[in-house]
């Protein structure tokens, strides 16, 4: 298959998934093997879903440059926030730090530096990334197809936060994330993939290098869990704080 016809086929495969509200197989048939196919199929399967709203990052590696891929608004609240159990094939939480753009970072080819990108950041905030997946054989999807399918985006909750001075807070933010008052997941720090700071910058200069494209003032980006995913059950209500930043909450219904 030529690299067309894999991003079209894989993504009318993952449009088919959303429009019929169903999982399926892995596409055995279609040899997904690099990196662009996988973006592309997410950018043609993007443009069915809804209004985009910002950025997410996931299948972040240490050492490695994370992996992004849109939040819309048609599938983010804020917080106090509800969604319906029913509207998701599985319902796992990250607890994460979002960042919400005050200004403009236009395309150029000089790479921003964090400094000058925090500068451009308004707020930081407690945040929930609610995972699902279109794939009947999550959690073990090939990487390229989890890109390829929104990074396994379900839903985000943005909740509250302050003023982002230069982001320093975010390498060792302590936080709780609770179910129905009991503590699920709590530490200090340990983002999997370092610094989550460095991990904005690196996704916002590797995205503008392959598309072209800035960012605008009013984006929101999601900087990836602190401490893998949680699985959340009809009736729920989960509870994150995020010290001296903000919390956020979402009930399942």
């Amino acid at each position: 298959m030529t690299h067309e016809e894999i991003v079209t086929a894989g993504a009318q495969r993952l449009i088919e998934a959303h429009e019929q509200r169903t999982q399926i197989a892995l596409p055995e048939d279609i040899p997904l093997n690099e990196v662009q196919d996988a973006y592309a199929i997410q950018e043609r399967v993007s443009a069915h879903l809804g209004t985009p709203s910002g950025w997410k990052l996931g299948g972040i590696v240490k050492g490695e440059v994370p992996r992004f891929s849109r939040l819309f608004s048609e599938l983010s609240r804020h917080s106090p926030a509800r969604f319906a159990r029913d509207d998701f094939h599985i319902v796992f939480l990250e607890p994460e730090l979002a960042v919400v753009l005050g200004g403009d970072l236009p395309a150029r080819e000089t790479p921003y530096p964090l400094e000058e990108i925090a500068a451009q950041v308004a707020s930081l905030h407690a945040a929930i990334e609610v995972v699902d997946s279109r794939f009947e054989c999550w959690p073990e999807v090939p990487p390229l197809w989890q890109l390829a399918d929104g990074l396994s985006h379900g839903g985000f909750v943005l909740g509250s936060g302050i003023e982002a001075g230069d982001l320093q807070q975010m390498q060792d933010a302590v936080y709780r994330l609770s179910l129905d008052g009991e503590v699920a997941l709590s530490g200090r720090g340990g983002h999997p993939g370092g610094d989550p700071a460095l991990l904005l910058m690196q996704m916002i200069n590797t995205r503008i290098a392959a598309s072209g494209e800035g960012f605008r003032a009013g984006d929101v980006i999601t900087t990836g869990t602190f401490d893998g995913v949680l699985e959340m059950q009809r009736g729920h209500r989960a509870r994150l704080v995020f010290e001296g930043i903000g919390e956020v909450e979402l009930t399942l219904d």
